[in-house]
């Protein structure tokens, strides 16, 4: 952490006029290119009054009102009475103002000009650093991830975000294959505890027996197969970040009551263990089955569904937003033209319009798996129809147009494959034709004979 502070302190250094004040106004910080301007160094105003050294400042303003100003004209008495731009950001922690971020950002075209570099620039190190920082903290995911422009996906975005600002405990439901995790990682990426550890637990992949040490870590010789010197646990891991429980719906009884007590109390026990250790943590669940219902069903606590049902999030399955196929299907294409190799760069129309006359029981996921099937068989640079449709053929809940050739082709014998195409041009003749016979057969280049003997042999009515 200590190479972080020294980064950024060289970046702040880079800026252009910075100063930082604590709660009550006074200075505590100021760059030397804030020393050049201004005309006064750091030993000389430390501690004092902005007020006492720019007295149009509105740092005073700021501590009061705890909103952001932009854009406010000051005059440098000290540097021939030249004017300039300053902007004033408070900053705050555990809801309290400590202190305001004030930066000089213009003095005429040519330093307004230096100075946007200089900002693009240092905005370019920061999303940097602070991916590359969120690549290791384990949050992958963003709420830019999520994908789709329904009413039902703007709605749950806001709830999001809404709930980033909080601690509070935030259950999130949807049925499998909807993105539950995404959902969690981008709260936690909005959330002041982003540049924090992101732990997840999948409830349904760990053995019941191991779970409690899994959650709560175990000290040395607490059972047998324990490391020497024990093991820390989950919550640990997580402690000033987030903690994310997926398929909480699949948790066993036993352990829901200790997990109840580590959510009350904000403190665990290690597995052979005798105190007690505090966890300042953010916990997000996620489930794929309605706890209420199994609460009516006594398959899950009342009394811990209630702790983590304070915040509610449902995330919408696809059939209910089939809008949002178009812009999921660009999104997985592109993602998958990276991770295959591939460069599919033409989607017949037809596509989209026969995927949103499916329910998709598997929601996002199946769609995923559709679409990478799809690829794989056509292996070119278009997808077509006909290489998705071999998958719905046997789907009772797909009512999109299924091309009956290929579906032959998929099942059939070559003379069973040509009998029924033979079949399907007679229909199409005579329907052309009014089921006039004699123009039919002209039609087709047949003998009325022929004709006839045909549609007693294929049964057409």
């Amino acid at each position: 952490m200590e190479n972080n502070y020294d980064m950024y302190k060289q970046i702040i250094e880079q800026l252009v006029g910075v100063a930082i004040t604590d709660a009550d106004g006074r200075y505590i910080f100021v760059n030397k290119s804030w020393e050049d301007m201004i005309g006064y160094k750091f030993e000389y105003v430390k501690g004092k009054f902005v007020r006492d050294i720019i007295k149009d400042s509105k740092a005073d303003k700021v501590l009061k009102t705890g909103k952001f100003i932009k854009g406010h004209p000051i005059v440098l008495k000290n540097n021939g009475n030249m004017k300039a731009f300053s902007q004033y950001t408070p900053i705050f922690k555990n809801n309290k103002i400590i202190a305001v971020f004030i930066q000089v950002i213009m003095m005429g075209m040519e330093e307004a000009l230096l100075f946007s570099d200089q900002v693009n620039k240092m905005s370019s190190k920061l999303k940097y650093y602070k991916n590359e920082l969120r690549n290791v903290r384990g949050s992958k995911y963003t709420i830019d991830n999520i994908i789709g422009k329904s009413d039902k996906i703007e709605e749950m975005k806001r709830q999001i975000y809404l709930a980033a600002r909080t601690k509070s405990t935030v259950l999130i439901e949807g049925e499998t294959g909807t993105g539950k995790e995404l959902v969690a990682h981008s709260i936690h990426d909005l959330s002041d505890r982003s540049s924090e550890d992101f732990i997840k637990v999948n409830c349904a992949a760990i053995p019941k027996e191991l779970l409690e040490s899994e959650f709560f870590g175990y000290e040395e010789g607490s059972f047998t197969g324990a490391k020497r010197g024990g093991n820390i646990g989950k919550f640990e891991l997580a402690n000033k970040g987030t903690l994310f429980l997926d398929e909480i719906n699949l948790l066993d009884m036993t352990l829901q009551p200790k997990l109840l007590r580590a959510l009350q109390e904000k403190e665990i026990e290690r597995v052979g263990g005798k105190d007690s250790i505090s966890i300042d943590i953010r916990v997000v669940v996620a489930a794929n089955k309605s706890l209420e219902k199994l609460v009516k069903k006594k398959l899950f606590r009342e009394d811990l569904f209630y702790r983590l049902n304070v915040i509610k999030i449902s995330i919408p399955p696809l059939r209910k937003r089939l809008e949002d196929i178009d812009l999921i299907f660009d999104d997985i294409l592109s993602n998958l033209n990276f991770e295959l190799s591939m460069n599919i760069t033409k989607v017949d129309p037809e596509i989209y319009t026969n995927l949103k006359k499916y329910d998709w029981p598997g929601n996002v996921r199946e769609l995923q798996n559709v679409i990478e099937r799809a690829m794989n068989i056509s292996y070119g640079k278009e997808l077509k129809w006909e290489h998705f449709e071999g998958y719905f053929k046997n789907k009772r809940n797909f009512k999109g147009k299924l091309n009956t050739t290929n579906m032959l082709i998929q099942d059939k014998n070559i003379d069973e494959i040509k009998n029924e195409l033979e079949k399907n041009i007679i229909i199409s003749a005579l329907n052309m034709n009014h089921n006039n016979k004699t123009k039919t057969a002209e039609f087709l280049g047949v003998s009325r004979t022929t004709l006839y003997n045909k549609i007693i042999k294929f049964d057409i009515k």
